[in-house]
């Protein structure tokens, strides 16, 4: 009996060595990316010139799937701003988006401001019909209590791995305020970080403390950037870490930067790796933990499947792909002569005109309403227009939000509130960019025009919400005047005033990019037409005969002699002035 409870004893000894082997530490790789933007019909220009397929999600999920059919140990996640930004996304409110994103296998996202831009309704539903789940530490309801989950452990080739999810404090504010509002305009939710950069770091370091010691590796899952418009209110990811103790490593996103890796010094003078894959899919990022080291790589290369169209691009494309004209010269966003600064959040460019100029003919003309000044945002406006052939889905991509034109009257003083507001850092250089530093609140204009003083300093204030509250000083913005259509004529524009005023209901209605100076504003009328519409509309309103050319000589605002009109100067016809800039 001794013998057999002795020979019971040594098995049981040697199956434990025997699992402890196989139960050993496996390597874990972590695939990111952050900023998609809905932008899963990707293409370039191969050495012929012809448009071929660019990186696109079933790339991720070829390589995604490969590596676990090789019994490899895999995590896919995303840093936010999924399912908006181009026609693809608006077409449904993300929901093929997140369809496709369910297909891929994504195991874990956090939302990024974009996301919220279809309303609280839709992003909740996104939230449910995601098969992955969204964590944020930050976004919380008035109470205090916590929207999503904070953070989510996962158990994979033998360790632990926590992610804490991080959101921007810029959230309301970059995306539409009252979508987080009731019904009486009451705020209802809150990021912690938006009054105080203090509470942001108490935040995540309280939920890094919940976790920690129950993880073998913590992982922030953030959307905050290393941009200059967070890094002046210490928000960025880079201050977090500075701020924090226990992060191993930060996967980013917001500021569509590409950073494969550098590392970054925790409060306790630890090395922490920041990490973040650019946009709309320029690439997808690979980190592996192996024999307790952390690296991170990103890649851009596509698979070697064969690329198929997905339904959704097809569908989009059939129904918006209607040659509706053509446009003579290009329409700029960036710089005509250095492409890659984006131009239209900080100076005037001929799109900006244009699109202005579309609310402004289509309240005036069409809709044979008064309609004094259009004010587009900078932020809104997302393509270039390429000379050529005109489609609806040329205006879409420029306006791919889905955000109505409405008509206000207002006082002047708001109007010139709103413009001071979108100018604080024009003059400004952003480094990481080499371009002038942006404001996606910087007013675009129709019958008006006005100067910009750079000499003098901006005292623009808002509040904890983001929202704007008062100019405490001199303004920058000087000269405004405005377009009389009876007198065809630039007159002295009075603050004291009431103006009609058309854009989209986002920033006139709903306090989008802190405009929150309109929100008393008396209501015309709403729910107009949808911007991109309005863009399409105006660009058939430029008959040549049976044709439709779009060019100065047929531009339907001929009329108003003396208005400040060149479609065909990128920077535009002189509506804006910027004084006393130095530029780079």
């Amino acid at each position: 009996m001794k013998k057999i409870v002795s020979f019971i004893l040594l098995f049981l000894v040697i199956f434990s060595i025997s699992s402890c082997s196989n139960g050993k530490k496996e390597d874990i790789t972590i695939v990111y990316t952050n900023d998609i933007h809905s932008y899963i019909g990707n293409t370039k220009k191969d050495d012929n010139g012809t448009e071929a397929p660019a990186l696109r999600l079933d790339d991720i999920s070829y390589y995604v799937n490969d590596l676990k059919k090789n019994n490899k140990n895999v995590l896919l996640v995303d840093a936010g701003d999924e399912i908006q930004g181009t026609v693809y996304g608006s077409y449904d409110n993300g929901k093929s988006v997140i369809d496709l994103m369910n297909e891929v296998g994504y195991d874990l996202a956090t939302p990024g401001n974009h996301d919220f831009d279809y309303g609280m309704e839709v992003f909740m539903s996104v939230v449910k019909q995601a098969k992955f789940p969204y964590i944020s530490c930050n976004f919380k309801n008035i109470d205090g209590t916590n929207v999503l989950d904070k953070y989510k452990i996962f158990e994979i080739g033998g360790y632990k791995i926590g992610f804490v999810g991080i959101s921007t404090p810029q959230t309301i504010t970059q995306s539409t305020p009252t979508f987080f509002q009731n019904e009486n305009k009451e705020f209802i939710y809150k990021f912690d970080g938006q009054s105080d950069k203090a509470d942001l770091y108490k935040t995540v370091q309280d939920s890094i403390n919940e976790i920690r010691n129950n993880v073998d590796y913590l992982i922030a899952l953030g959307h905050l950037g290393v941009g200059a418009d967070v890094e002046k209110d210490g928000l960025r990811s880079i201050d977090v870490i500075n701020n924090t103790t226990g992060i191993d490593a930060f996967i980013d996103g917001h500021s569509h930067t590409i950073m494969e890796k550098e590392l970054i010094k925790s409060k306790d003078n630890k090395d922490v790796i920041l990490t973040q894959t650019g946009s709309y899919l320029d690439a997808y990022g690979v980190m592996t933990i192996s024999n307790g080291k952390i690296d991170t790589k990103l890649v851009d290369q596509l698979s070697d499947i064969k690329k198929d169209e997905y339904k959704l691009i097809s569908d989009v494309n059939a129904k918006l792909g209607q040659k509706i004209g053509v446009l003579d010269k290009k329409l700029y966003v960036n710089n005509p002569d250095n492409i890659k600064q984006r131009l239209v959040r900080a100076r005037e460019t001929n799109l900006g005109d244009f699109s202005s100029d579309s609310v402004y003919w289509y309240i005036n003309f069409e809709k044979q309403l008064d309609c004094d000044i259009a004010l587009t945002n900078g932020g809104g406006i997302r393509a270039d227009i390429e000379a050529g052939d005109l489609t609806y889905l040329s205006a879409k991509t420029v306006m791919p939000f889905g955000n109505q034109v409405c008509l206000i009257k207002t006082k002047g003083i708001n109007i010139k509130n709103a413009l001071e507001m979108g100018v604080t850092v024009c003059e400004g250089w952003d480094t990481q960019w080499d371009c002038p530093q942006e404001n996606g609140g910087f007013m675009q204009v129709a019958g008006l025009k006005y100067e910009v003083d750079t000499a003098v300093k901006s005292t623009v204030k808002t509040d904890s919400n983001g929202l704007f509250s008062e100019v405490s000083g001199d303004y920058r913005v000087k000269n405004i005047m405005v377009y009389n259509k009876k007198t065809n004529q630039y007159e002295a524009f009075d603050e004291n005033k009431e103006y009609t005023v058309g854009g989209i209901n986002y920033i006139l209605r709903n306090s989008g990019n802190g405009l929150s100076m309109f929100a008393n504003s008396e209501l015309v009328l709403d729910y107009i037409d949808e911007d991109y519409s309005v863009l399409a509309k105006y660009m058939m309103a430029f008959k040549e005969n049976n044709d439709v050319k779009v060019n100065n000589n047929n531009c339907p605002l001929k009329s108003y002699t003396n208005y400040l009109l060149d479609y065909e100067n990128p920077k535009g016809s002189g509506r804006i002035n910027i004084l006393n800039l130095i530029e780079q």
